[in-house]
C-alpha cells in the first residue's frame, strides 16, 4: 500500500515540476514583470537537485561492498536464487528441512547473515547500446550548446540588466548534468534500486521531469529566438514596400500585443547592450545544435522512466561471509562475434542511396544561393526525397513478406525503442501535415507544390508501413538452422537501416532550410514556419535516428540461432 502510495506521489511530484516549467514559461514570455531569478533559480533547482541525486546514485548506490552481481529476471529471480542455495548445501537447506526439528536455530542465524543488496542488474537493458551510443553524441552536442551560451555571457558588459549571475551558473549546470547523466545511462542500462526507494523514485522522476524541462525551454527559447531575428529584420527594412515583409511585421505587432516583443527585447542585442565577441556563431550553430538537446533529453526520460518503473524489482542477495562473497557474482555471457550473413546486398543498396542522398545535398546547398538555379535545386531536394520513400515502403513491404519465415513470439511485450519509435513518430506525422496542408491549399498550383503533396504523403505511409515492419520483426526470431544460414529479411533490415540514416541527415539539414521551402513560406509566412519547424522536425530528426538504432538491434538479435 505505502509503495504504490510512494510511487503516485512521486509520478504527481514530477508533473508538477512540469508545470511550474510551463507557467514560468509562459509567463516569460507575456510579460516582463517575472524577474529574471526566479525563471533562472527554477532551473537552477532542477539541475542542481539531479546532481545531487547522481551524485548520490555514484558515491553510495553504485559502492556495492560485496560488487555487483548480475540478478536473475524479474519473473523468477527468487527461485533461481534459493535454487542456487540450495545447489550449494548451505544451512538454508537444512532448515528448511527441518523446521521442526533441532535445527530451528541454525535457520535463523544463516538467515541473518543474508542482506538485500542496494541495487542488482535487470534481465534486459532499460535502453539498448545503439540508443546508449546515441545519448552520449546528442550528450555532446548538448554540452556544445551549453559552452555557446555560456560565451554569450561574457559578450554582455558589466552594467548591463541582462548581466545575471544566473546566466552564467545554469549553462554550467546543465552541462555537469548532461554529461552526469550521459555516463550514467551509458554505464549502467540494467540498473535496478533497491536501497531507500523512496528516495530513488523522487530522485529519478525530478531527472525525468529536468529532462522534460529542458526540452520545453528549449524549444520555446528557440522559437523566441527566430521572433527576434525577424522583429530585428522588420525593423531594420520597415522603411522598405515590401508586401511579404510588411505581412511579417504586422505578425510581429501581433506577437507585440502579447508582451513577447517587450520580452524579445530583453533578452535581445537592443537593451542588454551585447557586445558581439563571438560573431554570428550561436545563431548559425542553434538550429543544427538544439535538436540534440531535445534528442537527447527525450532519450534520458525515457530511459529514467523506465528505471523508475522497476525501482525494487529481482532483488539480489548477497551473504555476509566473506567466503561467500567471491561467489556471489554471475559470470557475464561474453559478446559473440559479429554475424555479417546476408548484407551484401542490402549494404551496398544502402550505400548507394547514402551516397546519392549526399550528393544530392551538396547539389542543393550549391544551386539554391543561385537565383537562376535555386527551382532546380529544390525540385532536386524533393525528387530524391520522394524516390529514396518510395524504394523504403517498397522495403517494408517486401520484408513481411521475408521475415514471415521468422518465428513470432506473441507473448513478447512492446519494449523501450517501440515506445519511442510511436514517440517520435507523432512528431514526423505533425511535419508531414503541416507540409499537407500548404500544399493541398496553396493557391499557387504548381510543380513545387505537386512534388510537395507527394513527398508529404509518402513521408506518412512509409512511416506507418516502417512502424508496423518494426513492431513485426522486433518480434521474430531464428529458430532454423536454415534460416541460420540464409537469414531472411535481413538484407532488407540493412537496406532500411542505411535509408533512415540518409534521411536523418536529410532531416538534420532541413531545419536551417527555412527560406528554400516556397510553398510553405508563401503559406504560413516565414516567422510561423520558422517556429513550426522547430517544434516538429527535432522529433522527426529522432525518429529517423531512432529507426537506424532500432533496426540495427534487429539486425543483430532477431538474426541470431535461439
Amino acid at each position: 500500500m505505502a509503495t504504490a502510495s510512494f510511487r503516485v506521489l512521486s509520478l504527481v511530484y514530477a508533473k508538477l515540476l512540469v508545470v511550474v516549467c510551463i507557467a514560468f514559461l509562459i509567463s516569460e514570455i507575456v510579460t516582463t514583470n517575472v524577474p529574471l531569478h526566479y525563471y533562472e533559480g527554477f532551473f537552477a533547482y532542477m539541475y542542481g537537485g539531479s546532481i545531487l541525486f547522481l551524485s548520490y546514485v555514484f558515491g553510495y548506490l553504485l559502492q556495492e561492498p560485496s560488487g555487483r552481481t548480475g540478478a536473475a529476471g524479474s519473473r523468477d529471480c527468487n527461485t533461481l536464487f534459493w535454487n542456487k542455495w540450495r545447489s550449494r548445501g548451505s544451512p538454508v537447506e537444512v532448515s528448511l528441512n527441518n523446521i521442526n526439528g533441532s535445527h530451528a536455530e541454525t535457520r535463523g542465524a544463516s538467515v541473518a547473515r543474508l542482506r538485500k543488496a542496494r541495487t542488482s542488474d535487470n534481465d534486459h537493458s532499460h535502453g539498448g547500446f545503439f540508443l546508449r551510443v546515441g545519448a552520449i553524441a546528442f550528450g555532446l552536442g548538448a554540452m556544445v550548446y551549453n559552452g555557446l551560451e555560456l560565451g554569450s555571457y561574457f559578450e554582455l558588459p558589466n552594467d548591463s540588466d541582462c548581466r545575471k549571475i544566473l546566466l552564467a551558473v545554469n549553462p554550467c549546470l546543465q552541462a555537469t548534468f548532461t554529461f552526469m547523466q550521459m555516463y550514467f545511462i551509458f554505464a549502467n542500462p540494467k540498473l535496478n534500486i533497491h536501497k531507500l526507494k523512496l528516495v530513488a523514485r523522487f530522485g529519478l522522476m525530478h531527472v525525468v521531469a529536468t529532462n522534460v524541462c529542458v526540452w520545453v525551454r528549449t524549444l520555446v527559447r528557440e522559437s523566441l529566438r527566430i521572433f527576434v531575428e525577424y522583429a530585428e529584420e522588420g525593423e531594420r527594412h520597415g522603411d522598405e514596400d515590401h508586401s511579404g515583409e510588411l505581412e511579417d511585421h504586422e505578425a510581429i505587432e501581433d506577437f507585440s500585443s502579447f508582451g513577447v516583443a517587450s520580452v524579445a527585447g530583453r533578452r535581445g542585442n537592443q537593451t542588454c547592450g551585447r557586445v558581439n565577441i563571438m560573431g554570428s556563431i550561436v545563431s548559425d550553430a542553434s538550429p543544427y545544435l538544439f535538436p540534440l538537446i531535445i534528442e537527447y533529453s527525450l532519450i534520458g526520460a525515457t530511459v529514467l522512466f523506465v528505471m523508475w518503473r522497476h525501482v525494487g524489482r529481482c532483488p539480489r542477495y548477497v551473504s555476509t561471509d566473506s567466503d561467500d562473497r567471491s561467489s556471489a557474482g554471475e559470470r557475464r555471457p561474453t559478446a559473440g562475434k559479429v554475424d555479417c550473413v546476408g548484407v551484401s546486398k542490402g549494404l551496398f543498396a544502402g550505400l548507394l542511396v547514402v551516397a546519392a542522398i549526399v550528393i544530392s545535398l551538396v547539389l542543393f546547398f550549391v544551386l539554391v544561393g543561385r537565383d537562376d538555379h535555386r527551382r532546380l535545386a529544390i525540385l532536386l531536394a524533393d525528387t530524391s526525397h520522394a524516390t529514396i520513400l518510395v524504394l523504403m515502403v517498397l522495403a517494408c513491404l517486401a520484408g513481411f513478406i521475408k521475415c514471415r519465415q521468422l518465428k513470432f513470439a506473441y507473448d513478447k511485450p512492446d519494449d523501450l525503442d517501440t515506445i519511442l519509435l510511436r514517440i517520435s513518430g507523432f512528431g514526423l506525422f505533425l511535419y508531414s501535415t503541416f507540409c499537407l496542408i500548404a500544399a493541398a491549399l496553396s493557391p499557387q498550383k504548381n510543380v513545387s507544390s505537386v512534388l510537395l503533396l507527394i513527398t508529404s504523403l509518402l513521408v506518412v505511409i512509409q512511416v506507418l508501413a516502417q512502424l508496423v515492419f518494426i513492431s513485426d520483426v522486433m518480434k521474430r526470431s531464428v529458430y532454423l538452422p536454415e534460416h541460420d544460414r540464409t537469414k531472411p529479411g535481413r538484407q532488407l533490415v540493412t537496406f532500411l537501416l542505411l535509408c533512415n540514416l540518409a534521411l536523418w541527415v536529410v532531416y538534420t539539414m532541413e531545419i536551417d532550410k527555412v527560406d528554400a521551402n516556397p510553398v510553405q513560406l508563401h503559406f504560413y509566412g516565414p516567422l510561423p514556419w520558422a517556429v513550426i519547424l522547430r517544434a516538429t522536425l527535432p522529433l522527426a530528426i529522432f525518429h529517423r535516428f531512432h529507426s537506424t538504432v532500432v533496426l540495427a538491434e534487429v539486425w543483430k538479435s532477431s538474426y541470431r540461432l535461439q
